[in-house]
């Protein structure tokens, strides 16, 4: 009988010793945390003469709630133009601020974000390497897969509109393009 009650009392303890460090660990997006991300992909325009280019970004994030964070990401890409000869190169930067809301469904995190920024086109074409800067807005998507507590790989999908045209000192660019980006983010 009275290893009945050490075996009761061993099961308790070792069912407290388990569930403690779990539930210390808390939920993972939560209010208060951070996080750095890293991404990497293409970017498409929508001005013809440009041809699609290689997308890169970093951001970091603040999670007001577990659903709603702010972002800010600052990205680039590289474009050739083809069009009548002109051999030159457009590069579009951006200095984003974002409003992201995303959904739990275990380790799948849907979201979608939208934000406004700071767009900076420096053209290489000519002579010169003559820049352009607009104030523009983006709206997009993704997800993130958690494949360990803190850390996930996320699929991002974002169309950047900047009004009128960026112009360099030969042709006039629409400032409109699509980004699509795949990488890694971790928690903190």
């Amino acid at each position: 009988m009275h290893l009945k009650y050490i075996g009761l009392v061993a099961s308790f303890v070792l069912a407290l010793a388990v569930a403690a460090p779990a539930a210390a660990q808390g939920r993972v997006p939560d209010r208060g945390m951070g996080a750095i991300s890293f991404l990497v992909g293409g970017a498409m325009p929508t001005e013809e003469v440009l041809e699609n280019g290689w997308f890169i970004a970093v951001a970091g994030e603040g999670y007001l709630t577990p659903r709603v964070s702010i972002r800010g990401q600052f990205g680039g890409s590289w474009h050739d133009v083809e069009f009548n000869g002109l051999d030159g190169k457009v590069a579009p930067m951006h200095l984003t601020g974002n409003l992201v809301y995303n959904w739990e469904y275990g380790k799948w995190h849907p979201y979608v974000t939208g934000g406004v920024g700071w767009y900076r086109w420096r053209f290489g074409e000519g002579d010169g390497r003559p820049t352009d800067s607009k104030v523009g807005a983006n709206l997009g998507g993704g997800i993130e897969y958690f494949f360990s507590r803190r850390d996930t790989l996320m699929g991002d999908i974002n169309i950047h509109f900047v009004p009128g045209t960026m112009d360099s000192n030969i042709f006039p660019y629409e400032g409109r393009y699509w980004t699509i980006a795949g990488g890694y983010k971790r928690y903190f």
